[in-house]
């Protein structure tokens, strides 16, 4: 199942605010030794009210912007921020910065033992390269939304799109696709990122 909650160690952004849960007792992940190679992708350029809004309370530092595509009248941003890999939702048009941090879901780097698109066929193994984190909850507009964090991608599942436009706006990583009736998004290197990566550019 798409949403089982067999992965140790997952994080919950909700509304910038921090969450962590463990599913088998252990400590969570804590990122992993070394540079990040995910954060050391440049930031995509993005308009100063999609920035300010990401970056604004209770959301601490700044945010490194990966990609940021359009789905149905709503602008989906991937990021990294203190090592977690980041997806938050805000209108498509915006022309003033939001007072805070929009909804936000959210995954750690993987360390210690977590699942691995060697031995895991299902979102994300199916996409991501080596270990990663996961992590999911209901994101609105949309039904649900999967967060799937690697050392050198991340990707996000948003279900129930149906027939809505998809637009890829900024990141030069990005790759979006539609798997029945769902959005797949990924940033991230190639070489770590796998699928059937048909890039939409439709609006």
């Amino acid at each position: 199942m798409r949403r089982s909650s067999w992965l140790a160690g997952t994080i919950l952004l909700l509304t910038a605010g921090l969450a962590t849960a463990c599913t088998n007792g252990d400590t969570p992940p804590q990122g992993g030794d070394g540079p990040w190679a995910l954060d050391g992708l440049a930031a995509t350029s993005v308009d100063g009210p999609i920035q300010r809004s990401i970056d604004a309370p209770p959301s601490k530092g700044v945010a490194k912007i990966l990609g940021v595509a359009g789905i149905s009248g709503t602008n989906v941003i991937l990021s990294v921020r203190d090592g977690a890999c980041q997806v938050a939702l805000l209108p498509a048009v915006l022309t003033e910065s939001t007072t805070t941090a929009p909804t936000s879901l959210g995954s750690p780097r993987p360390a210690g033992r977590t699942g691995s698109s060697d031995s895991r066929q299902e979102f994300p193994g199916t996409i991501l390269e080596g270990k990663y984190t996961l992590a999911s909850a209901r994101l609105d507009p949309f039904k649900f939304a999967t967060v799937g964090c690697s050392e050198k991608a991340m990707t996000v599942r948003i279900e129930g799109v149906g027939e809505a436009s998809m637009q890829k706006k900024s990141g030069d990583s990005l790759q979006l696709w539609k798997e029945s009736q769902d959005a797949v998004l990924a940033v991230g290197f190639p070489e770590a990122i796998h699928g059937p990566v048909l890039e939409h550019s439709t609006s």
